[in-house]
């Protein structure tokens, strides 16, 4: 029966939901970065990874936020670096944890380093980006000195030039950024998290359970035999002691 299939021109059904599959995500250096609308990083090489194991097409297309969580949840979809919350634990299958990263205050190196929330409170401003799950942390901590910000690079920027005393923000990402905009890491320093941000690759809902399956026996071989400490080393050197 499957080879009259194929000899009539048909594509077999686990080829084409194969083909269907797409991954897509917004860029997030260091985690995923764009390059021509295409992203690579540590998270990109997991996924890739994983979607070969399936035979699936491993590209993956850079699309703004909004757009990379509305295809997660249209179906047939990957996301290689999703913050996992509880909010989406029942809206998506997580396949394996990418990372989890430290949100922390930066501050110039010649600042007090911002260790609890009483130092917090008495930076005059703290940049964030807008949108981001950061932000929802600082609210949530009573911060009100909050000035939102497009980018991490405008943030970067800001603290570099003074204009505003902190950085909110994840630790890989904020060390990531500034040393892509070329300033001195002997400038940045940082304190301790006040807050852990676990980061997963996600799937959608409708992804057949056989194939989710596959993907997590794929994420655990490669835990098992090195490959994911040897994708993900990157990110760990961005947070590793100085």
């Amino acid at each position: 029966m499957a080879l009259l299939g194929l000899l009539a021109g048909q594509t077999p059904i686990r080829a084409q939901a194969q083909a269907d599959l797409q991954i897509v995500a917004p860029a997030r250096p260091p985690y995923i970065v764009d390059q021509d609308g295409f992203g690579t990083g540590p998270a990109v090489e997991l996924v890739q990874h994983l979607a070969r194991s399936i035979g699936s097409d491993p590209t993956v297309r850079i699309l703004p936020f909004q757009r990379a969580v509305l295809a997660l949840d249209q179906g047939n979809t990957l996301y290689p670096a999703l913050l996992r919350t509880p909010q989406r634990e029942k809206r998506y299958a997580w396949i394996g944890e990418v990372y989890v990263d430290r949100a922390v205050f930066f501050t110039r190196r010649d600042q007090q380093a911002v260790n609890a929330l009483t130092a917090a409170r008495g930076l005059p401003v703290i940049g964030v980006m807008r949108g981001s799950e950061l932000q929802s942390i600082l609210q949530s901590l009573g911060l009100e000195q909050i000035e939102v910000n497009a980018s991490e690079n405008d943030n970067a920027r800001l603290l570099q030039a003074d204009r505003i005393s902190g950085w909110f923000t994840l630790e890989a990402v904020g060390r990531a950024t500034w040393r892509e905009l070329d300033f001195n890491p002997a400038d940045l320093r940082s304190g301790e998290p006040f807050a852990l941000l676990s980061f997963w690759i996600a799937g959608s809902a409708n992804l057949p359970p056989a194939t989710v399956a596959k993907l997590r026996a794929s994420y655990r071989a490669m835990r098992a035999d090195g490959r994911y400490q040897r994708i993900i080393a990157p990110l760990a050197a961005l947070t590793a002691p100085s």
